[in-house]
C-alpha cells in the first residue's frame, strides 16, 4: 500500500449542508391553517406570565399542545388573537407529550387533520406557531425521513423552529394538519419532530388524566432576621420567647440556642443564658458570636479567666474580628486600665473602621486619658458615620469647643436640635459630593450617617449603594438597593440602579425585570435603557439587546463603548454590516477605544473580510501591547490569511501572557497542525482540553494531529469522542474511516464507511476514489 499522507487532506473537505427555502405555497397555507393556531402561555396564582407556546385548535373548545409547555403551571391560558381565555387541562399522552385543553368560548375554527397516507419523505410542510413570542409565523421545510414509529409515531421535518414553536401545527400544502411540533433534534442539523396526526386523533379519543397538582409546603419562619429585628429592638422578653419557639422548631439549631442565650444575658439569667449558650457550642463549636456571648456570660459571673478563654475561641475563628477586640477594651477599661483599654479599641477600629461603637469606645477611654483631641478625632469620626448618642454629640460639641472650633460645636449642637431628615439629606448631599471627587471612604461614612438619621429616604439608600459598589462590596449594595426600592416601589431610578447591583451579581433575570420595570414607569429614564440594554447583552439575549440600545439612540447621543455594546449585540443576531455601521461611528468618537477595534475585528472577520480584521487587532496591541485577546486575534488572522509562519509567533505570546486562555491554545494548534509541526500541535491541543474539555474544535483538530502523526489509535478516539456530541459529522466519520485505514483493518473501515456514505454521499464518494488511487483494493468493493 502507498504511503498515506493524503489522508490528513481528505480531511480537510468536509461536506456542507443546505437549508432548505421557504416555498411560494408558504402563504397560501398560513391563510389556510393560521386561524387554528394558538399562543399558550402559562402564569403564576398573580397573573404573571412564566412560559409560553403554541397549540392548535382540533375540535370545538378543544386545543392541543406539548406537556411540556404546560406542565406544573398554575394558570393556562390560550389566546387567538388578542383574546385570551383561561384553560383546562383535560387529559394528556405523556409518551407523546402530547396535552388536551378544553377553553370554553373559544371560537375558533378547528384544524383539519390529514386522513389516509402520512406525508412521504421530501413532501412540503409547514410550521405555524408564535415562536420566541413575536406573533403567528409560517415556515417552510420538507419531510425529512419516513414515519417513525418508535415509540410512537412522528415525523421529522426540515421546518425551522425555534423557541414558542413547541406544541404549533405542521401542516401540508392544502393546510391540513400532519402533526403538532415538538422538539429539535441534534445541534446544527435543522431537523425538527413532530408528533403525527394520528397521535392528535388518538388524544381526541382518549388518554390519560393530568398529574395533580404539587403542593408546596409553607415557607419556613425567618427565625435569625425576626431575631435581629427583637435584638436591634432591645425587646428581651419577645426575644426569649421567640428563640424558645425557634428551638423547639428546630432542636439541633446552634443561632437558635444562642440566641436564647443571648437573650437571657440581658434578662440577667446567667446560669440559664450560660447552658443555653453552650447547647449551641456542642451543636456548632464554630458559631463565633455564640463565643463572645458565652464569654461576655462567664466575665458577668466573675469568671474573667473563663471569659478571656471564650475570646480567645473566637480569635482563633474569626482572628480579624472587632468584637473580641472591643470586649476586652471595655472590660479593661471598667478596670481603670485605660492605656492598654485604648490599645484595643484603636485595634477595633482598625479591623473594623465603619463600626460606630468602636469609634465612640475609643473616643470616650481617649477623653477619660485627658487626650482630647484624639478623642474629638474619634467621636467625630463615629459622628460621621451616624452616631446619634446625644451624649457622645454633646461631649464632642464641648471638646470642639475647648479646643477653639467655635463653627464645628455650633453645627453639632444646631444638628442635635434640628429636623433629622434635613440632617440626611445635608449628609446625603456631602457624599454625593464626596463620589464626585473620588473619595469613597467619607463618601460611604456620609451616605451610612443620611440612612441612620433618616431610614425611609430613599435616595440616601441609592446613593449607598452606589458607593459600595463603587468600593467593591456588591452583596452589601444589594441590600441598600433593596432598601432603597422598598421606600420608592415606582421610582424609575431606583429600580434602575438595583439593576446595575443585580448585574455586577450576575443575577441576571432580576436585573432584566428591575430595568423592564424601570422603562415601564418612565419611558424616557436612560438610566433604565442603559441597564435594560447591559442586562440583556450580558444574559446572552443580543436581539433584546440591541432593540434597547435602538430605543437609547434615539434618546441621547451614546458614548463610544455604549456604541461598542450595541454593536456586539447585532453581531449576535447575526447581522455584521449594521454592526460596523455602529462601530464607525464609535470609532469617530474615541478612535483609541480598545474594545471599538476588537469588535471591529471581529465583525469584519464575521464578513469574511480577515485582512481588514487584521489591521485593527494590530491597532488594538498599539493600544494595549499585553491584550491577549488582540494577540490571538492577530495569530488566527495570519493563519486565516495562509501566513502560518507568522501567525504561529502572535498565538505563542497569547498563551504566555495568558496560559488559561483555552481558545488561544487552540488557535496556535491549528496554526501548528496547518504548519505540520504535529507535535507542538498535539501539545497546544492537549492543552486547551484541559482548560475547556468541551471544546470539540479543538478535539477534532488533535484527532487530525494524531493522525498525522501516524498515531490512528489516537485520532479516532478523540474523533469518536466528537461524534459523540455531534453525531453525523461527516469530516469527523471520514477521520474514522482514515485511522482503521492507516491500521490496515479494512473491516472496520468498510463498517465506518457505510454511515458515511449514507450521511454525506458525496464525502463518501471522494473517500472512496482516493483509497482506489492509493491501493486500497479492497475499497472497490465498498458501494457507492
Amino acid at each position: 500500500m502507498k504511503p498515506m499522507a493524503w489522508m490528513l487532506a481528505g480531511v480537510l473537505g468536509a461536506a456542507s449542508g443546505m437549508a432548505a427555502g421557504e416555498t411560494d405555497d408558504a402563504k397560501q397555507v398560513f391563510s389556510l391553517a393560521s386561524p387554528a393556531v394558538v399562543t399558550v402561555r402559562t402564569e403564576d396564582g398573580q397573573g404573571v406570565a412564566e412560559g409560553q407556546g403554541s397549540g392548535v385548535v382540533v375540535a370545538p373548545e378543544r386545543v392541543v399542545t406539548n406537556c411540556h409547555v404546560i406542565e406544573s403551571a398554575p394558570v393556562i391560558r390560550v389566546f387567538s388573537g388578542d383574546k385570551g381565555l383561561p384553560a383546562i387541562w383535560l387529559r394528556r399522552n405523556a409518551v407523546q407529550d402530547l396535552c388536551l385543553l378544553q377553553v370554553d368560548g373559544l371560537g375558533a375554527v378547528p384544524a383539519r387533520l390529514r386522513q389516509g397516507p402520512v406525508p412521504k419523505v421530501g413532501e412540503p410542510v409547514f410550521a405555524v406557531g408564535n415562536p420566541l413570542g413575536f406573533g403567528l409565523a409560517v415556515s417552510a421545510g420538507l419531510v425529512a425521513a419516513a414515519e417513525q414509529t418508535q415509540p410512537h409515531p412522528y415525523l421529522v421535518s426540515t421546518a425551522p423552529q425555534s423557541p414558542g414553536s413547541s406544541g404549533g401545527g405542521l401542516f401540508d400544502r392544502e393546510g391540513r394538519l400532519v402533526g403538532v411540533t415538538r422538539a429539535i433534534l441534534g445541534t446544527g442539523q435543522n431537523l425538527n419532530m413532530a408528533v403525527s396526526a394520528a397521535g392528535v386523533a388518538g388524544l381526541l379519543a382518549g388518554g390519560e388524566a393530568p398529574p395533580a397538582p404539587v403542593l408546596m409546603p409553607a415557607p419556613e419562619k425567618r427565625w435569625l432576621p425576626e431575631a435581629e429585628t427583637l435584638i436591634r429592638s432591645e425587646d428581651w422578653g419577645a426575644l426569649e420567647a421567640h428563640a424558645r419557639a425557634w428551638t423547639a422548631a428546630q432542636p439541633e439549631s446552634a443561632p437558635g440556642h444562642a440566641t436564647l442565650g443571648q437573650a437571657l444575658l440581658r434578662l440577667q439569667r446567667l446560669p440559664e443564658a450560660e447552658a443555653a449558650i453552650l447547647r449551641a457550642l456542642q451543636i456548632d463549636p464554630f458559631l463565633f458570636w455564640a463565643w463572645t456571648h458565652l464569654a461576655l456570660v462567664q466575665y458577668a459571673q466573675g469568671t474573667p479567666a473563663a471569659a478571656e478563654a471564650s475570646l480567645a475561641k473566637a480569635d482563633a475563628i474569626h482572628p480579624i474580628n472587632a468584637e473580641t477586640a472591643v470586649r476586652r477594651a471595655e472590660w479593661l477599661r471598667g478596670q481603670r486600665r485605660l492605656d492598654e483599654a485604648r490599645a484595643h479599641a484603636k485595634e477595633a477600629v482598625r479591623r473594623a473602621p465603619g463600626w460606630i461603637s468602636a469609634w465612640r469606645l475609643l473616643g470616650q477611654i481617649e477623653d477619660e486619658l485627658g487626650l482630647h483631641q484624639d478623642a474629638a478625632r474619634a467621636l467625630s469620626a463615629a459622628a460621621r458615620l451616624g452616631d446619634v448618642d446625644g451624649a457622645v454629640r454633646s461631649r464632642l460639641a464641648e471638646l470642639y469647643a475647648q479646643s477653639g472650633k467655635v463653627d464645628d460645636a455650633s453645627r453639632l449642637s444646631a444638628g442635635a436640635e434640628g429636623s433629622r431628615r434635613e440632617q440626611a439629606r445635608t449628609q446625603l448631599v456631602l457624599g454625593q459630593g464626596e463620589l464626585k471627587r473620588g473619595r469613597l471612604g467619607p463618601a460611604e461614612e456620609a451616605m451610612r450617617k443620611a440612612v441612620v438619621l433618616a431610614p425611609d429616604l430613599a435616595d440616601a439608600w441609592s446613593g449607598l449603594a452606589v458607593v459600595l459598589m463603587r468600593l467593591g462590596r456588591p452583596q452589601e449594595a444589594e441590600a441598600a438597593a433593596e432598601k432603597a426600592v422598598a421606600q420608592a416601589p415606582t421610582h424609575a431610578d431606583m429600580l434602575a440602579n438595583r439593576a446595575g447591583v443585580r448585574m455586577e451579581l450576575n443575577k441576571l433575570p432580576e436585573a432584566i425585570e428591575d430595568a423592564r420595570r424601570a422603562v415601564e414607569l418612565d419611558p424616557k429614564a436612560l438610566h433604565g435603557w442603559r441597564m435594560l440594554s447591559l442586562a440583556y447583552l450580558k444574559a446572552g439575549k443580543p436581539r433584546e439587546a440591541a432593540m434597547a440600545y435602538q430605543k437609547l439612540d434615539g434618546m441621547v447621543s451614546m458614548t463610544a463603548d455604549e456604541l461598542v455594546s450595541w454593536a456586539e449585540a447585532m453581531l449576535g443576531t447575526g447581522n455584521p454590516d449594521q454592526a460596523l455601521f455602529i462601530l464607525r461611528r464609535a470609532e469617530a468618537a474615541d478612535p483609541k477605544l480598545l474594545r471599538m477595534c476588537l469588535t471591529t475585528a471581529k465583525a469584519l472577520g464575521a464578513k469574511g473580510d480577515v485582512a481588514g480584521a487584521l489591521a485593527y487587532e494590530e491597532r488594538a496591541l498599539l493600544i494595549d501591547p499585553v491584550n491577549v485577546h488582540a494577540w490571538s486575534g492577530k495569530g488566527y488572522a495570519l493563519m486565516k490569511l495562509g501566513r502560518l509562519a507568522e501567525a504561529i509567533e502572535p498565538l505563542e505570546t497569547a498563551v504566555r501572557l495568558d496560559p488559561n486562555m483555552a481558545n488561544a491554545w487552540i488557535n496556535l494548534g491549528e496554526a501548528q497542525l496547518r504548519s505540520r509541526n504535529l507535535g507542538r500541535a498535539i501539545q497546544s491541543l492537549e492543552k486547551a482540553l484541559t482548560l475547556s474539555p468541551t471544546a470539540m474544535d479543538a478535539r477534532y483538530y488533535l484527532a487530525q494531529a494524531y493522525l498525522g502523526a501516524r498515531l490512528p489509535q489516537k485520532a479516532r478516539e478523540n474523533a469518536q469522542r466528537v461524534l459523540e456530541r455531534q453525531p453525523g459529522a461527516a469530516p469527523v466519520m471520514t477521520l474514522v474511516v482514515l485511522s482503521h485505514l492507516m491500521e490496515n483493518n479494512l473491516q472496520a473501515a468498510s463498517d465506518a464507511y457505510l454511515p458515511l456514505l449514507q450521511r454525506a454521499p458525496d464525502a463518501a464518494r471522494k473517500l472512496r476514489q482516493q483509497a482506489i488511487t492509493n491501493g486500497v483494493a479492497a475499497a472497490r468493493n465498498w458501494p457507492e
